[in-house]
């Protein structure tokens, strides 16, 4: 999976890229969010991990620009804290998940398993939706 990862603290940004490396990602890392979201606007990104609280934009304004530029985009919240917003909002936002810090990383790869699972069968929906569009456009077409 290519995967952007975005916090604003380096070394959180080089611990999950290590793993998500481990795990066969294609990373690109990220500490600042307009860097980031300069990626997202220009390469096609799998899955987006960000951090929920940065300086410059937060968590929840990436995730809403990101899948703007890119609908078919995963992600995954890592934050210390959700106060600031309901965990309906942001998983109206179309968060896939939410990791709260201190974490393992043993539950940072079961949950990047868990988002590239979603994102097959997603994948697979769409692919068997447009066959089955097709075939039933053919049989109107032939009727």
């Amino acid at each position: 999976m290519r995967t952007l990862i975005l916090d604003d603290e380096e070394a959180i940004v080089q611990m999950l890229a290590k793993v998500c490396e481990k795990e066969g990602h294609a990373i690109a890392p990220f500490t600042r969010s307009i860097d980031a979201l300069i990626h997202l606007g220009s390469e096609p990104v799998d899955l987006l991990i960000t951090d929920l609280h940065m300086p410059e934009h937060d968590g929840i304004k990436v995730i809403r620009e990101a899948r703007r530029l890119q609908p078919q985009l995963f992600t995954l919240i890592i934050t210390g804290h959700m106060s600031r917003y309901p965990i309906e909002d942001v998983l109206a936002d179309g968060t896939a998940d939410i990791m709260f810090k201190p974490f393992h990383l043993n539950e940072l790869r079961t949950r990047l398993t868990l988002c590239e699972r979603r994102r097959t069968m997603i994948m697979r929906l769409h692919s068997a939706r447009h066959a089955l569009y097709a075939t039933s456009h053919e049989i109107i077409q032939d009727w």
